[in-house]
């Protein structure tokens, strides 16, 4: 027994296609989210976005193959990676029968993932994050493709170019019928989503989210109010390094192989940066919203390439980077600010500025805040009276006067 089947047409599973849908959207939307802090918050144009997501990925199926074949007492032949596909075939049918070690390895994979990806943000941010926007992308793009070669030819880390598998925490649910492997990696990766966009947004309504406009719209005038440009840059691309790390560890799990061809530039710089642009650059529900566009155009266009390959004049293969290419150029030129643009963040929430307006009398103060705040708002009520008062009088005056 597997997942419910239902066609829509022939070849096409509405239920797989929605499986799959959702990993990939859960997926994209919190590497875009973390893009979204870095360049659409921070100003940082991280370029090198796959560095980062794929440095996650590979340390984390290079070090749980090994720990799993450690602690399940696999031989591994002295050489793990030559032996790769015999070890993890031996792992993966004990994983079911060790349900704590299993969450446990998936766990541990979250954790390097955001370690390595914290780890190579860090290293990254000294040489890079003193340099202009121009230079600082251009720095961040060629270290990535240091690391691309570095996957293609360094074999003791993921084989090369042999590629390896790794153990697969969902290895369970295959016996439970067609389909339900899927749809566990979707509830992990749904949770991860929701879990990155809650943060980005609880970041972008906190002072440290206008702290980052600030330092984004003018670095001076950020560094004239007492503020680290530097610092803040830095620390913003350590955060979402580590977000697009665990989104690697993630995928290398859902997948269950490291393949050094998988990362490429195309896919997880381009897209990230395409479904930013689309949303609406500072904005997490423009993103989201990018996403979710980006994700269904491009899982639709994958069924139907098939039938509509006698009807263009190139391999169908390409449609989708052509299609998305030329929808960032129209874009660009019709809506630059995306679907949802940037918004200002209010410091207070718009019921308690409701309050504050609409109150004339102390006890406002009951209702919007403890005695932390009251100081500050009895002086935001009064600052709003007198505007008021004043607007009043001009106004008085300029009747009187006509």
């Amino acid at each position: 027994m597997g997942l419910p089947v239902f066609y829509l047409f022939p070849g096409f599973n509405l239920v797989t296609f929605l499986t799959g849908f959702v990993n990939f959207y859960a997926l994209y939307i919190a590497i875009s989210i973390s893009l979204n802090l870095e360049f659409g918050y921070a100003g940082v144009p991280n370029f090198g976005k796959v560095l980062f997501i794929a440095g996650g990925a590979s340390v984390t199926g290079s070090i749980t193959g090994r720990l799993a074949a450690y602690v399940l007492n696999i031989n591994t032949h002295g050489d793990f990676i030559t032996f790769n596909f015999r070890i993890i075939g031996q792992i993966n049918p004990l994983l079911p029968s060790v349900p704590w070690f299993t969450l446990g390895l998936l766990l541990l994979g979250v954790v390097i993932g955001a370690a390595i990806g914290a780890l190579f943000g860090f290293l990254a941010s000294y040489p890079a994050i003193r340099l202009r926007e121009d230079y600082l992308g251009m720095l961040l793009l060629g270290v990535a493709q240091f690391y691309q070669v570095v996957l293609r030819t360094y074999t003791p880390l993921t084989g090369g170019a042999q590629n390896i598998l790794v153990p697969d925490p969902y290895y369970y649910f295959i016996s439970l019928g067609s389909g339900y492997r899927d749809l566990a990696a979707a509830v992990v990766m749904s949770i991860f989503a929701v879990l990155v966009f809650v943060y980005a947004e609880r970041v972008a309504r906190s002072p440290l989210g206008r702290t980052l406009k600030a330092v984004r719209e003018s670095e001076d005038a950020a560094r004239s109010l007492g503020k680290d440009d530097v610092k803040i840059r830095r620390n913003v691309l350590i955060v979402a390094s580590a977000i697009a790390g665990i989104a690697g560890a993630l995928f290398t799990f859902y997948v269950s192989s490291v393949e050094y061809d998988t990362w490429t530039r195309f896919a997880w710089t381009f897209w990230p940066f395409l479904i930013v642009i689309i949303g609406g650059i500072g904005n997490n529900y423009g993103v989201a919203l990018g996403a979710f566009f980006f994700a269904m155009v491009y899982k639709s266009l994958a069924q139907i390439q098939p039938y509509i390959q006698p009807y263009i004049f190139f391999d169908a293969n390409w449609l989708q980077d052509l299609l998305f290419a030329a929808l960032l150029v129209v874009i660009l030129l019709l809506r630059p600010e995306g679907i949802l643009k940037e918004k200002s963040a209010p410091t207070l929430s718009k019921s308690k500025l409701s309050t504050i307006i609409t109150s004339g009398g102390e006890p406002v103060l009951e209702h919007v805040g403890g005695s932390q705040t009251d100081s500050r708002l009895a002086r935001l009520k009064r600052f709003i009276s007198r505007t008021s008062s004043r607007s009043h009088r001009s106004s008085n005056e300029d009747s009187a006067n006509v």
